[in-house]
């Protein structure tokens, strides 16, 4: 959920909260492992009286960053990644979550090894408390060369997790799941966490407020959204063998979670053909591979964002590993719906203005281009969303331009989630809180990311970047450096060759609907331009098509490659990784090889304790948890 902010540990004082499972009190000291601020954000009866003040500093936030970064170009160019991890307790014959991450991230510290990227690591506090997140530290230069370097990276990072909780608890194992197949089911965690239906965070009647971190600041969160929409949220996927007058429409499932709440229901599955989910840690405790890249300036980093925006559904189908959830099948292969669903805080009163989630598909193109086409502009951008009107007014009369203005304006036209009482009236010159909050608690599938603010003496580094945040997590250290890798390559050549792939906002929503079907990867069809920088209509065309086609996407990024060996600015060694990685999605598109969760629906329909119902059998959970583990 990307909620923690680094700090040094303070004091706090704070009302009891209702976790009280391993010693949070009214008076309490994070451990000295600059992972998360450990401030507490107003409950939302409180926060609710700053919004207006809050999305205002924010905007000009926004635009001290802009002004005082607007000419910034940067003379070396950096990249990384960021993978989660999974922590469980396999003993016994079993499959539990293992609910020991703030132990693990204590003793990890906010970094840990030495000699480069490839042998040490950053560590970040995660939503759930079975969660560890590895980051790139250092980061990647922006040589090709480094390529070598990814998959050694990720298997030095897991060996250390695995060392580390080992020392926590001897037996945890580690695993890259996207989601693990039993959370929502009793005792599913360990220590084993009951649900608090009638409790004070996210009143689920499936999910133990347990599984999300222990630190108060996620509780307070989770119970903001709650409060702030007006009931506890829910996602409702479809069931494997979904009969056909059991689908639901977008509309009716944004509806179903007030529906419920009015009714008063506390069953485990109230929609019939759907598996039904009640609380945020089913969308947050679920893990990704994300890449972010430093831009040269910030017409680069706009211009790559507009890039990433359309191709972030193509990365989502081809590593859709998320077959299962809440111990049930379901007839769709990603985690994307569920967090979606889940961390939609709209009120019923918004669903009629505000098209989507905070979890969503980017809904706005934001090329610097666009502000001189009009006709284009309208063209791409063809889905109306809502703005901050005062954040728009104030951004343009710094000087920002219209089209930029506008993307800033509509993710403030979502509510701060977290507000801190001390920090209300920082200079806003100097400091970023809100502007970081609202960005923050806006999960779209690519975030364009603005430089830190003036006081962040540590981060001054950092200029304008984008983060591709689609992509499943995958099994094992191979694939995930595959998909790092590859969102590297095209990052170069789309700057490098100038690509536009931009098609409208419909378009792309319709490719995010695409992405989380069965089969997506080798049966959907997305829309696409005919060529990069093609002219006309983009086409309904398959993956196979779009990667290897002709003008195919991963035809042009071999002949570009071809060119820098030529030119001798990539070794033999380095081409033949690139193309290994490119061939693994390229042979999922052609349906040579299955994606993630084709392959775990297979093996789940060979193993020797299912029945066909569509339920996952504890054994079959405990071998393929089992096989993760082990196979890297």
């Amino acid at each position: 959920a990307q909620i923690a902010v680094a700090t040094t540990s303070i004091e706090y004082q704070h009302p009891p909260l209702p976790c009280g499972r391993r010693g949070w009190s009214n008076q309490a000291t994070m451990p000295e492992t600059m992972i998360t601020d450990v401030r507490i954000p107003l409950p939302w009866e409180d926060a609710s009286a700053h919004v207006d003040l809050v999305k205002e500093k924010a905007a000009r936030q926004f635009a001290a960053i802009w002004k005082r970064h607007k000419d910034r170009e940067e003379k070396e160019l950096f990249w990384g990644e960021e993978i989660e991890y999974y922590l469980l307790d396999l003993e016994g014959g079993t499959a539990q979550v293992a609910l020991e991450a703030h132990e693990v991230l204590r003793r990890l510290g906010p970094e840990s090894g030495e000699g480069g990227s490839a042998t040490q690591a950053g560590w970040r506090t995660e939503y759930g408390d079975m969660m560890v997140e590895g980051v790139t530290m250092p980061p990647f230069s922006w040589s090709l060369e480094e390529v070598l370097q990814s998959e050694p990276a990720l298997a030095w990072r897991r060996r250390e997790v695995e060392r580390i909780a080992a020392e926590v608890k001897p037996g945890l194992r580690v695993v890259t799941l996207s989601a693990f197949p039993l959370l929502g089911t009793p005792s599913c965690t360990s220590p084993i966490m009951e649900p608090a239906p009638d409790g004070f965070v996210s009143q689920s009647i499936l999910c133990p407020d347990g599984a999300t971190s222990p630190h108060p600041r996620y509780q307070v969160f989770t119970a903001n959204y709650r409060k702030r929409k007006g009931c506890k949220v829910g996602a409702f996927i479809p069931r494997e063998g979904i009969k056909a007058d059991q689908q639901l429409t977008s509309e009716s499932i944004a509806q179903l979670p007030f529906e419920l709440a009015q009714r008063g229901q506390r069953e485990r599955d109230p929609v019939p053909g759907h598996i039904y989910m009640d609380s945020q840690a089913f969308g947050a405790c679920q893990c990704c591979t994300q890449a972010t890249f430093l831009a040269r300036n910030l017409e680069d980093a706009r211009h790559l964002t507009d890039q990433f925006l359309v191709l972030s559904p193509l990365l989502l189908a081809l590593t859709a590993a998320t077959p299962f959830l809440r111990g049930l099948v379901a007839d769709t292969d990603t985690r994307w719906q569920t967090f979606q669903q889940t961390w939609d805080d709209r009120t019923q009163a918004e669903l009629t203005t505000i098209c989507n989630s905070r979890c969503s598909p980017c809904d706005l193109f934001i090329g610097a281009g666009l502000n001189a086409d009009d006709a284009t502009k309208c063209a791409l951008n063809d889905v109306e969303v809502p703005v901050h009107t005062p954040a728009l007014q104030l951004l343009e009369e710094a000087g920002v331009d219209a089209v930029l203005a506008r993307h800033v304006a509509h993710l403030l036209a979502r509510d701060p989630m977290m507000v801190f009482k001390d920090r209300l009236d920082v200079d806003d010159e100097q400091e970023a809180d809100h502007w970081e909050q609202l960005q923050g608690t806006n999960w779209c599938s690519v975030r364009f990311k603005p430089p830190p603010c003036a006081s962040n003496s540590a981060d001054r580094s950092l200029g304008w970047r984008v983060e591709f945040r689609s992509p499943e997590v995958q099994i094992t250290d191979f694939e995930n450096a595959a998909i790092v890798s590859v969102i590297r390559l095209l990052a170069e050549v789309i700057i490098d060759e100038k690509w536009d792939l931009t098609i409208p906002i419909s378009c792309c929503n319709a490719n995010d609907q695409t992405s989380s079907a069965r089969e997506a990867a080798t049966s959907g069809h997305f829309w696409f331009r005919e060529a990069p920088s093609a002219t006309g209509s983009p086409q309904q065309r398959s993956l196979k098509d779009i990667l290897t086609g002709s003008n195919g996407i991963f035809a042009r990024c071999r002949a570009w490659l071809d060119q820098r060996r030529a030119s001798g600015c990539c070794s033999a060694e380095a081409a033949a990784r690139f193309h290994s990685y490119m061939s693994l999605f390229e042979r999922r598109a052609s349906g040579e090889l299955p994606t993630p969760a084709s392959f775990l629906r297979r093996r789940l329909q060979a193993h020797p304790g299912y029945v066909g119902d569509g339920v996952l059998p504890a054994s079959f959970v405990f071998d393929l948890c089992s096989f993760a583990a082990s196979i890297n």
